[in-house]
């Protein structure tokens, strides 16, 4: 993942710089617990990665609190534009949907941060008005397995 986070302009919305090698070794120590210290978040996170060459473009994280969660997704510059972050996004709020029956669905996005605000968008999701750390909250929350995961349309039938 460094290779894909390394980019200076992924963090143009989020402020901060590049993680290095020992930062992500212990972010990732620290999160394969699955469960805030406390214990009262569930969390998941997933590495995006490419099923023709399996390399890693990304990653999609979702902090689950009672019947909600709250989703994360980047995906490394060169893969961007291609849907990624929407489809693992809708993969993640398919799995929570059926086996948490999650039915409330955020996403904290940065007022400047066009590209996820199109995500979000597909992903059904709305800006709420609210604002968390700065950021808009953007949020769906659906009531049936049937409108739990949008419809993404795939790009041609491209690996992923």
């Amino acid at each position: 993942m460094v290779q894909v986070l390394k980019d200076p302009s992924l963090n143009e919305h989020i402020g901060g710089q590049p993680p290095s090698v020992e930062y992500l070794t212990t972010r990732y120590d620290t999160l394969s617990s699955r469960r805030s210290p406390g214990g009262d978040e569930l969390w998941l996170n997933w590495i995006i990665r490419l099923n023709a060459e399996g390399r890693a473009v990304g990653y999609v994280q979702a902090t689950v609190r009672e019947s909600s969660a709250a989703l994360a997704w980047v995906v490394g510059v060169p893969c961007q534009r291609a849907g990624i972050a929407t489809e693992a996004t809708s993969a993640m709020i398919g799995l929570l949907r059926e086996k948490l029956a999650l039915t409330t669905f955020s996403a904290s996005i940065a007022s400047s941060n066009q590209a996820s605000q199109r995500v979000a968008a597909k992903l059904g999701m709305r800006r709420s008005g609210m604002m968390d750390d700065g950021e808009d909250l953007w949020v769906v929350s659906v009531s049936t397995p049937e409108s739990a995961t949008p419809e993404v349309s795939t790009d041609g039938g491209r690996a992923r």
